[in-house]
């Protein structure tokens, strides 16, 4: 998938999106433009292009009050977000993203969550309105397991370029970055949810109103079987051993 670089500096707006991988799979998406680039077309309500993987289920999670609620698990999510690209129903710009990774909450959006895409698309949006004559590049990569249909994790990569076509460091204030290749700097962020538990392989999922609980039942539950498998091998190999054994001895007796 796409390597971590920024694109050359250019005085014009520049749009770079990867193939689909043999599996359909959005691979990478880059752009590099200043504030005057942005789009500002108004997005259509609705996207029609399901990305490879695609389910989406309306799960129950627990508000704050203690109340239970139900929302939609995943989005169609753009890599460049829309008010960068002017992107809507681009297949190569969308994966199946939850909403958690999408828009930092499990219903509406939470702009302040660093754990969410949304965080980082509006400050940098910010940072392009706040430096004139400046560019932005940046770079959204998916990154798959092996052959699974949906990203484990997607990474930001950006940096700015003043009027000189010289790089310029972007420091958002997130725990999440670090350093990338040529000064840019570098986020991952996990597609979950915390009230799924998803199979990356195939986009399916399954509804918990308490992750961590739910996973250490199962692993322990895992555990407990493999132990049993265990012990139930190791018996039968001692009746096997004690049974062989016998056996040579009455075999010495009648010699």
């Amino acid at each position: 998938f796409g390597e971590q670089r920024p694109l050359a500096f250019s005085q014009s707006k520049q749009l770079v999106l990867g193939d689909h991988d043999d599996k359909q799979r959005a691979t990478d998406a880059h752009i590099q433009l200043a504030n005057t680039d942005k789009t500002a077309a108004k997005r259509a309500a609705r996207l029609t292009y399901n990305p490879v993987g695609w389910h989406n289920y309306r799960f129950k999670y627990e508000k704050s009050n203690g109340k239970i609620s139900k929302e939609w698990l995943f989005n169609r999510g753009h890599l460049v977000g829309y008010q960068f690209s002017g992107l809507n129903d681009e297949p190569k710009n969308l994966v199946s993203e939850t909403a958690y990774l999408n828009a930092g909450a499990l219903k509406s959006m939470n702009a302040a969550n660093k754990q969410s895409m949304l965080y980082y698309e509006n400050h940098l949006a910010k940072w392009l309105k706040t430096h004139k004559g400046y560019r932005l590049d940046y770079q959204v990569t998916p990154l798959y397991r092996n052959d699974e249909l949906l990203p484990r994790q997607v990474r930001l990569a950006y940096v700015g370029y003043n009027p000189r076509g010289e790089k310029v460091k972007i420091n958002l204030h997130s725990y999440r970055e670090e350093n990338g290749n040529d000064d840019a700097t570098v986020v991952y962020l996990n597609n979950d949810s915390p009230n799924a538990i998803i199979d990356y392989s195939n986009g399916t999922a399954r509804n918990t109103l308490n992750k961590a609980k739910t996973l250490k039942a199962e692993q322990e539950a895992a555990d407990q079987a493999k132990a049993e498998a265990e012990a139930k091998a190791n018996a039968a190999a001692a009746a096997q051993a004690a049974a062989e054994s016998a056996a040579a001895e009455s075999a010495a007796r009648v010699r």
